[in-house]
């Protein structure tokens, strides 16, 4: 081989080794860069699947702990309720006569309520929001008539 071969071969040797240097990794980093994104989508998907599960495992206990807590509120009321019938029975003829009529109006709305917690109970997730939305609704409305009506008959 002339010396001006090997000049050349060494020229383009150098040549090559610095292009492997300078765009190696480069390249290499494109390709792990791929496989990131890949194990990050994964990953993504793993995340989302594990959150989607304690979200429902969280609302599925946010609805026991509102179930519950709207059971008490309408044993509370049915007690009041109680109380009330107790009270007309103190009264005269005419005073009990308006006093049991509210009542019974109030037991009317009490019922209702507890169908629509019935309900509450039954639904699926998805329509969990709207049935717990009229059953907050009923059970205020309950509580105002209730007090608007003790409020009447005071003794």
């Amino acid at each position: 081989m002339k010396e001006t071969d090997v000049r050349k071969l060494k020229y383009i040797v150098t040549a090559v080794m610095a292009i492997g240097l300078i765009y190696g990794p480069v390249f290499g980093q494109y390709q792990s860069a791929e496989k990131k994104k890949e194990i990050e989508s994964s990953e993504v998907k793993t995340n989302t699947k594990e959150a989607a599960q304690t979200t429902g495992t969280d609302l599925h206990q946010k609805k026991e702990q509102y179930q519950k807590k709207a059971e008490e509120k309408l044993h509370r009321f049915e007690d009041k309720l109680k109380r009330l019938y107790v009270r007309a029975e103190k009264k005269s003829v005419k005073a009990k006569e308006k006093i049991s009529h509210a009542a019974d109006d109030l037991r009317k709305k009490s019922d209702s309520a507890r169908s629509k917690l019935k309900d509450l109970k039954e639904s699926g997730e998805e329509k969990w929001e709207h049935a717990r939305a009229e059953l907050d609704s009923m059970l205020k409305d309950l509580e105002r008539t209730y007090h608007r009506t003790a409020a009447k008959f005071k003794d």
